[in-house]
Protein backbone atom coordinates (compact mmCIF):
# COMPACT_ATOMS: atom_id res chain seq x y z
CA UNK A 1 0.00 0.00 0.00
CA UNK A 2 1.62 3.26 -1.03
CA UNK A 3 0.56 6.91 0.95
CA UNK A 4 1.02 9.75 0.17
CA UNK A 5 2.52 12.82 1.69
CA UNK A 6 1.90 16.26 1.30
CA UNK A 7 5.05 18.37 1.18
CA UNK A 8 5.25 21.02 4.14
CA UNK A 9 4.85 23.96 1.72
CA UNK A 10 1.63 22.83 0.04
CA UNK A 11 0.27 21.96 3.22
CA UNK A 12 1.17 26.18 4.67
CA UNK A 13 -0.47 27.15 1.53
CA UNK A 14 -3.49 25.59 1.83
CA UNK A 15 -3.67 26.75 5.68
CA UNK A 16 -2.47 30.12 4.63
CA UNK A 17 -5.25 30.51 2.33
CA UNK A 18 -7.94 29.18 4.78
CA UNK A 19 -7.12 31.82 6.86
CA UNK A 20 -6.76 34.86 4.52
CA UNK A 21 -10.31 33.73 2.78
CA UNK A 22 -11.54 33.58 6.69
CA UNK A 23 -10.24 36.69 6.88
CA UNK A 24 -12.69 38.57 3.85
CA UNK A 25 -15.68 37.54 5.61
CA UNK A 26 -17.37 40.38 7.86
CA UNK A 27 -20.62 38.88 7.96
CA UNK A 28 -21.31 41.53 5.25
CA UNK A 29 -20.94 44.70 8.12
CA UNK A 30 -17.59 45.50 8.30
CA UNK A 31 -16.86 47.92 10.86
CA UNK A 32 -16.29 51.21 9.19
CA UNK A 33 -14.63 54.25 10.60
CA UNK A 34 -17.87 56.21 11.83
CA UNK A 35 -17.62 60.05 9.77
CA UNK A 36 -16.16 62.86 11.02
CA UNK A 37 -18.55 64.98 12.74
CA UNK A 38 -19.67 68.15 10.49
CA UNK A 39 -17.80 71.43 11.98
CA UNK A 40 -20.01 73.47 14.30
CA UNK A 41 -21.87 76.18 12.31
CA UNK A 42 -21.60 79.84 13.70
CA UNK A 43 -24.22 81.81 14.02
CA UNK A 44 -24.91 85.36 13.89
CA UNK A 45 -26.10 86.14 17.36
CA UNK A 46 -30.41 87.07 17.48
CA UNK A 47 -31.13 90.57 17.17
CA UNK A 48 -32.11 92.12 20.54
CA UNK A 49 -29.34 90.09 22.31
CA UNK A 50 -26.67 91.71 23.86
CA UNK A 51 -23.34 90.71 23.47
CA UNK A 52 -19.81 91.28 22.27
CA UNK A 53 -17.39 89.74 19.89
CA UNK A 54 -13.90 90.15 18.74
CA UNK A 55 -11.67 88.85 15.79
CA UNK A 56 -8.10 88.69 14.77
CA UNK A 57 -5.69 88.43 12.06
CA UNK A 58 -3.47 89.59 9.84
CA UNK A 59 -4.45 91.14 6.28
CA UNK A 60 -2.20 91.19 3.16
CA UNK A 61 -0.93 94.83 2.62
CA UNK A 62 0.26 96.33 -0.81
CA UNK A 63 3.45 98.29 0.41
CA UNK A 64 4.10 96.88 3.92
CA UNK A 65 4.34 93.10 5.19
CA UNK A 66 0.72 92.95 6.48
CA UNK A 67 -1.70 94.70 8.68
CA UNK A 68 -2.28 93.29 12.06
CA UNK A 69 -6.20 93.72 12.77
CA UNK A 70 -8.31 93.55 15.34
CA UNK A 71 -12.21 93.66 14.78
CA UNK A 72 -14.52 94.19 17.98
CA UNK A 73 -18.44 94.26 17.68
CA UNK A 74 -20.56 94.93 20.12
CA UNK A 75 -24.58 95.40 20.72
CA UNK A 76 -26.19 97.22 23.84
CA UNK A 77 -30.00 97.52 23.72
CA UNK A 78 -29.97 99.08 20.54
CA UNK A 79 -26.97 100.48 20.06
CA UNK A 80 -24.43 98.19 17.85
CA UNK A 81 -20.48 99.70 18.02
CA UNK A 82 -17.60 98.39 16.39
CA UNK A 83 -13.96 99.31 16.70
CA UNK A 84 -11.39 98.32 14.00
CA UNK A 85 -7.55 98.44 15.24
CA UNK A 86 -5.18 98.47 12.28
CA UNK A 87 -1.37 98.38 13.25
CA UNK A 88 0.96 98.44 9.76
CA UNK A 89 3.91 95.72 10.10
CA UNK A 90 7.34 95.74 8.65
CA UNK A 91 8.70 98.83 7.51
CA UNK A 92 5.75 100.47 8.09
CA UNK A 93 5.84 99.11 11.55
CA UNK A 94 4.21 101.84 14.47
CA UNK A 95 1.28 103.41 12.17
CA UNK A 96 -1.83 102.23 14.37
CA UNK A 97 -5.28 103.48 13.25
CA UNK A 98 -8.37 103.13 15.26
CA UNK A 99 -12.01 103.35 13.65
CA UNK A 100 -15.04 103.25 15.86
CA UNK A 101 -18.56 103.30 14.58
CA UNK A 102 -21.92 101.76 13.90
CA UNK A 103 -22.21 98.40 12.49
CA UNK A 104 -25.22 96.59 11.02
CA UNK A 105 -25.87 93.20 10.62
CA UNK A 106 -27.22 91.65 6.88
CA UNK A 107 -28.48 88.85 6.18
CA UNK A 108 -29.28 87.21 2.82
CA UNK A 109 -32.14 85.39 1.95
CA UNK A 110 -30.65 82.81 -0.01
CA UNK A 111 -30.14 79.54 2.14
CA UNK A 112 -26.32 79.08 2.97
CA UNK A 113 -25.57 82.62 2.25
CA UNK A 114 -23.73 83.81 4.73
CA UNK A 115 -24.73 86.63 7.36
CA UNK A 116 -22.20 90.06 6.74
CA UNK A 117 -21.54 92.83 9.28
CA UNK A 118 -21.30 96.38 7.44
CA UNK A 119 -19.07 98.67 9.21
CA UNK A 120 -19.22 102.43 9.00
CA UNK A 121 -21.93 105.43 8.16
CA UNK A 122 -24.95 103.67 6.75
CA UNK A 123 -23.45 100.30 6.89
CA UNK A 124 -20.56 101.49 4.76
CA UNK A 125 -18.84 99.66 1.69
CA UNK A 126 -16.92 97.42 4.79
CA UNK A 127 -18.11 94.35 4.96
CA UNK A 128 -16.97 91.10 6.73
CA UNK A 129 -18.64 87.36 5.86
CA UNK A 130 -19.30 85.42 8.96
CA UNK A 131 -17.89 81.94 7.96
CA UNK A 132 -19.04 78.56 8.88
CA UNK A 133 -16.17 78.24 11.15
CA UNK A 134 -16.40 81.64 13.01
CA UNK A 135 -13.84 83.67 11.01
CA UNK A 136 -14.92 87.05 9.37
CA UNK A 137 -14.29 87.07 5.20
CA UNK A 138 -13.33 90.41 4.42
CA UNK A 139 -15.57 91.35 1.36
CA UNK A 140 -14.30 93.73 -1.14
CA UNK A 141 -16.11 96.81 -2.23
CA UNK A 142 -19.12 94.64 -4.51
CA UNK A 143 -19.28 92.40 -1.32
CA UNK A 144 -17.21 89.94 -2.67
CA UNK A 145 -14.46 87.87 -1.57
CA UNK A 146 -10.88 88.84 -2.68
CA UNK A 147 -8.57 86.35 -4.16
CA UNK A 148 -7.32 84.29 -2.41
CA UNK A 149 -10.28 84.71 0.20
CA UNK A 150 -7.94 82.78 2.97
CA UNK A 151 -5.83 85.50 3.37
CA UNK A 152 -8.54 87.89 3.76
CA UNK A 153 -9.41 86.55 7.17
CA UNK A 154 -9.97 86.77 10.91
CA UNK A 155 -10.56 84.75 13.21
CA UNK A 156 -12.31 84.32 16.28
CA UNK A 157 -11.14 85.38 19.39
Amino acid sequence: MKTRTFPGSLLFMLALALVLAGCGRGGGEAAQDPAPAPPEVVMAPDDGEDFELAWQGVLPCADCEGIQTRLSLRREADEAVFELRETYLGPAQGNEFTTTGHWRLEVAGEPGAPAVYRLGPEGGALGFALQPDGSLQLLDADGEPPDPPLAFRLHRL
